[in-house]
């Protein structure tokens, strides 16, 4: 599903509706498998999102490396910007790569298990940032996860897929044996 609304898929079937409008959305997909990459900083990964911006010469400006640090500074990893990414633990190289999707600054985030890897104090943060930018920002963020419990306590709508069938509302209107 991410992929396909990320449109690194074709749909089997039907469209991909956004605000009522077929219409490609260009959102920041962010995956918990991190490229390979050996002589990369965590600035320069988080800058890789800002690419769409830069132009035929491929160049960064003030903004875009303003951009890559707060986005760095939001998920808390500004003391790891100049560390290389095969250097990173896992918990790390995912909250870089949740900067470098933050940075890109798209209106939708589509994120694969964007806690995977961290520790219990850190996916809480990342799930109230995740909410932050949703109610303060207007972003659209749809992420899949295994936490239900995380997702109970963060999201404003749950959406089960269990045996292709889609049950989706709000977390407190779920009865304890549908979770």
């Amino acid at each position: 599903l991410l992929m396909t609304l990320a449109q690194q898929l074709e749909p089997l079937s039907g469209a991909i509706i956004y605000n009522k409008e077929e219409k490609e959305v260009c959102p920041s997909l962010i995956l918990p498998k991190s490229p390979d990459l050996q002589n990369t900083t965590v600035r320069e990964l988080v800058c890789y999102g800002r690419l769409p911006y830069t132009g035929i010469f491929g160049r960064l400006h003030d903004a875009d490396y303003k951009a890559a640090d707060e986005a760095i500074a939001r998920v808390g990893i500004s003391h790891l910007s100049n560390k290389y990414i095969n250097a990173l633990s896992d918990g790390e190289r995912q909250k870089a790569l949740i900067a470098r999707g933050l940075a890109q600054g798209s209106d939708t985030l589509l994120l694969d298990e964007p806690s995977a890897f961290l520790d219990y104090p850190s996916r809480r943060q990342l799930m109230s940032l995740l909410q932050q930018l949703a109610h303060e920002e207007g972003k659209t963020i749809l992420l899949s996860t295994h936490d239900v419990e995380l997702a109970t306590d963060y999201a404003d709508q749950l959406w089960i897929i269990q045996d292709h069938q889609l049950t989706k509302k709000a977390p407190q209107d779920f009865s304890p044996e549908e979770l």
